[in-house]
């Protein structure tokens, strides 16, 4: 897991293969789902500042205490999931910084994909970009995952 930090470009911009989450076309409970995300991130790649809030605590104030730890231990479940299913490193952009945090990376937009069309019951599209996160590897696991996720949250819009 490696941040999205980059000298090339500067917090809050863009670079090349990434967008504004702003423009992004996630709705609130997905978008939720990305900050915590980005905290198990931070997490599995021990890289927590001081007096953070932990992802369970940050999924409890997110989505409330029940619905929060059921959210956050599927999160942490599709994480998991994807990132035993890459050959590479998964880039994240900083959720410690407002400005890093407005930018979506080509991962994280991908992984977001496949929650967004899991809930829409768009299975293909959800498989595709499966495969696109996970380098062709098999994704049946990542899809099951997002399954998961997709039955704690409210019924998406089409």
């Amino acid at each position: 897991m490696t941040h999205s930090t980059r000298q090339t470009r500067r917090c809050g911009t863009p670079g090349p293969s990434e967008s504004l989450l702003s423009d992004a076309v996630f709705d609130l409970f997905e978008r939720q789902c990305l900050d915590v995300m980005r905290l198990v991130f931070s997490q599995m790649a021990q890289n927590l500042p001081p007096l953070v809030m932990e992802p369970q605590d940050a999924a409890r104030v997110q989505f409330g205490p029940i619905r929060g730890d059921r959210i956050c231990a599927a999160v942490v479940q599709m994480v998991h999931v994807m990132a035993i299913s890459r050959s590479d490193g998964f880039r994240y952009s900083n959720p410690f910084c407002a400005g890093c945090a407005a930018v979506l990376t080509q991962p994280e937009h991908l992984l977001l994909r496949v929650l967004h069309h899991t809930r829409r019951a768009q299975p293909g599209q959800a498989i595709a970009h499966a495969v696109m996160l996970c380098d062709s590897r098999p994704v049946g696991p990542l899809i099951d995952a997002a399954a998961e996720l997709a039955r704690l949250a409210p019924p998406a819009r089409a």
